[in-house]
Order: structure tokens, then sequence, then C-alpha cells
């Protein structure tokens, strides 16, 4: 429930951030990819903090950078899925935007929690 969340804050800004961009920098199919790509930084940032601190509540003390790192990687592949999918129901098959970008963060929703929770924030127990 606690990914589910901060996605959805995530989300909220990164669509904030994608239409505010795209409408700044002129609003065309060949700028749509920029404003896709800011709108998923401002995501990222604020992803990484609520579920590094809230949801997984992982100590990342002495390993931000590490941790930042493999969240920075599984969102990356993210994007690289959000770009592709966003991009294809945009220009393909005539979707809005916001449309091809909501089938794209249904799909990337799963790929990024299991990634991790999986490799990010994996929790090793010691058996005693």
């Amino acid at each position: 429930i606690r990914y589910g969340m901060v996605g959805v804050l995530s989300t909220a800004l990164d669509y904030l951030f994608l239409n505010l961009s795209h409408a700044l920098i002129g609003g065309t199919d060949r700028t749509l990819a920029w404003a896709t790509a800011i709108g998923f930084c401002v995501g990222l940032v604020n992803g990484y903090y609520f579920n590094s601190r809230w949801t997984f509540k992982y100590n990342t003390k002495g390993q931000e950078g590490k941790k930042f790192s493999q969240f920075a990687i599984i969102s990356l592949v993210g994007l690289g899925l959000t770009e592709g999918i966003v991009l294809y129901f945009a220009n393909n098959v005539g979707h809005d935007k916001n449309l091809a970008k909501l089938i794209a963060v249904i799909i990337v929703f799963f790929w990024n929690f299991f990634g991790n929770k999986m490799w990010t924030f994996r929790t090793t127990h010691k058996s005693k």
C-alpha cells in the first residue's frame, strides 16, 4: 500500500512535469521524449526518497550513493519501457500522451516494485 501511495505521488509529479515541460519546450511530437524524461526524473527523486525511508524502511546510511544508483538503474530500465510505450501509443496508435503515459505507468509499476524489492531494498537476514 505504501509503495502504491508513493507511486501515486511520484506519478502525479511525473504527469505535472511532463505536461508543464512539454508545453514550455514546444509541445511537439519531437519534444515529447524530453518532456517524458523530465517528468520521470522528478518522479525518480521523489520515489527514491519516500520508498527508501517510508515504504521499505531501509537503512541507507553509508550506502546512499549505492542504493540510489541501484534505484536509478531499475528506474532507467523503467524509463526505457515508459518511453517506448508512450511514444508507441501516442504516435502509432493515436492515443493522447496522457493516456499513453497511464498505460506505461501501469506496466512499469510492476517492474519497478519487484526490481527494487528484490535488488535495491532487499534485506538479508543472518541466522543466529
